[in-house]
């Protein structure tokens, strides 16, 4: 199995637009900003998985960063609350972490 970055972000985009709701219009543009800002980290990340170049757990700590990259990306949003930003960051993260493991 392959792993797809291009399908994984809009599955990433297609999680976080189910968690934001009737807000997403108005954070649609901030997600996707901050996904491409983060889909080459996002990729290396992946592919140092599927390479065997880190195990589950290193994937997990990494993954933990993104969030953190992710968090920091959507700060400026002040539509959401941050109960509702932590869903998507999850949301996300779930899609991403899933993407690798059918991949492996």
């Amino acid at each position: 199995m392959s792993f797809n970055i291009e399908q994984t972000i809009t599955g990433m985009l297609d999680a976080a637009k189910g968690v934001f709701a009737g807000e997403w219009p108005m954070i649609k543009d901030d997600m996707k900003r901050v996904l491409e800002d983060e889909k080459n980290a996002l990729r290396d990340i992946a592919e140092a998985r599927l390479r065997g170049d880190i195990n589950d757990e290193e994937l997990e700590e990494q993954l933990k960063d993104e969030k953190v990259a992710f968090q920091a990306g959507l700060s400026m949003v002040s539509a959401s609350t941050k109960a509702t930003i932590q869903r998507a960051i999850d949301a996300v993260s779930d899609v991403f972490w899933t993407a690798v493991k059918t991949a492996i």
